[in-house]
């Protein structure tokens, strides 16, 4: 079976309020990683950055989960 990893964080995007989240995914994540994700818009054809700030990040491996 394959290794799973949940990821949970507290993110701000810009002027944005703090926000939970919670990913599963089949690689390792480590914040920087998280914060490059997050910190990039598309809008059409353009990109825009967007500082991003994280807190209380946990990377943590599952295995034999089942989920619906």
């Amino acid at each position: 079976m394959a290794r799973k990893y949940q990821i949970t964080a507290e993110v701000k995007k810009g002027w944005q309020a703090w926000g939970s989240i919670s990913l599963i995914t089949k690689s390792k994540m480590t914040e920087n990683e998280l914060i490059k994700t997050y910190g990039v818009i598309k809008n059409g054809f353009n990109k825009e950055k967007v500082d991003v700030l994280v807190r209380n990040f946990q990377c943590v491996r599952i295995d034999n989960a089942i989920f619906y």
